[in-house]
């Protein structure tokens, strides 16, 4: 991960990385308020989290999963989280990757590519391909999420 994003830095592209390692209890937070905030998860049946003094049955039933909202939101939880997240193993990063111009980096083998359209790290095959030369697979169906595996 560490050379791809050297690569990216010496060829000139803007990253935002938006997550990284996550913290086991923070995506047991997240699956946890993903599953009542959609009523997969009655707020009474949801686990105990070790560490995290929370309560999440409120009131009603309704209040309990508009809370759960709220943390959905705050999260910015696009997709439905995962206990088994690369993220937690620290094999995953979400990034946002652009570029002005022409983006001339150099995939792993030293191989220099010029890249231009679409300028963005979450459409754009090339940059994907050379992402794998460096074993940084991208997710298709999450804009941001690279990892090891693709998943």
């Amino acid at each position: 991960m560490d050379a791809f994003l050297a690569a990216l830095k010496e060829a000139g592209a803007r990253t935002a990385i938006s997550s990284t390692r996550r913290d086991a209890r923070r995506a047991q937070l997240m699956s946890v308020s993903w599953r009542i905030a959609r009523g997969d998860l009655a707020a009474e049946a949801a686990p105990a989290i070790p560490g995290v003094a929370i309560a999440w049955r409120h009131a009603t039933a309704a209040r309990s999963r508009a809370a759960a909202q709220e943390m959905v939101d705050l999260f910015d939880i696009a997709y439905e989280p995962s206990l088994a997240s690369l993220h937690i193993e620290g094999r995953a990063i979400d990034m946002t990757i652009t570029w002005a111009g022409t983006l001339r980096i150099r995939d792993k083998t030293g191989a220099r590519h010029s890249i231009t359209t679409p300028r963005s790290g979450d459409a754009n095959r090339e940059l994907h391909a050379v992402g794998a030369s460096y074993g940084v697979i991208k997710l298709l169906s999450d804009p941001p999420h690279w990892s090891d595996t693709g998943r």
